[in-house]
């Protein structure tokens, strides 16, 4: 968690030490998953104590505790599908740009690159903030420390870097957009998930 924290302030140095060690996909994991996983609880326990900005325009509701806990189970679940998948569509896009990448090489850029998406779902706990702005706040994040990530973990030739830069960025944001935009859908139930899930989380 200290090397996603540094992203944050010190992405090039952060970089650099990431680049240096020789983890493997699991230890990667490992090291990240328990950021994912304390800021899901964090902002749950957030939303059950303060409530829940609703529609943008600073209205706070109330959710029923079993609906705000399923909603934080799904972020962890969509967390998990952007970080394995993302990394594979990262090492597909940087294949297409001729540059032989790693799943574990991959997985790290990914994996570091989308902390500060991260450390902002804090703050997302607190209603007077909106949700898309801490959403916002984190891919600004994502991009900046993409720009030094893609250059030290994937270490593309100078000519094919930037593009490699813009596809991952964009694939990145693109989909932990989407995942943010469920989550939220399901949590303020404008998707019906009912059927899926049963009643085992949502209350009746």
């Amino acid at each position: 968690m200290i090397r996603s924290l540094l992203i944050l302030f010190v992405p090039l140095k952060a970089w650099e030490k990431i680049a240096d060690q020789s983890w493997n996909v699991l230890l990667v994991f490992l090291s990240v998953c328990p950021l994912m996983v304390a800021s899901c609880a964090f902002e749950g326990w957030a939303m059950i104590q303060f409530g829940a900005e609703k529609g943008g325009l600073g209205r706070i509701t109330r959710l029923e505790s079993n609906q705000i806990i399923t909603f934080e189970i799904i972020q962890v679940g969509l967390g998990l599908f952007l970080l394995f998948f993302g990394a594979k569509f990262i090492q597909w896009s940087c294949q297409g740009f001729h540059t032989v990448t790693t799943y574990k090489q991959a997985f790290t850029l990914t994996a570091y690159a989308l902390s500060p998406l991260f450390w902002l779902r804090f703050l997302d706990g607190i209603p007077q903030i909106p949700s898309w702005l801490c959403w916002g706040m984190g891919a600004l994040g994502t991009l900046i420390a993409l720009y030094h990530g893609v250059a030290l973990i994937i270490q593309p030739n100078t000519s094919v870097g930037f593009g490699m830069y813009l596809v991952s960025s964009m694939t990145l944001i693109s989909i932990s957009g989407l995942c943010h935009y469920l989550a939220l859908g399901i949590a303020y139930e404008k998707f019906n998930i009912r059927p899926w899930v049963g009643h085992l989380f949502l209350p009746g």
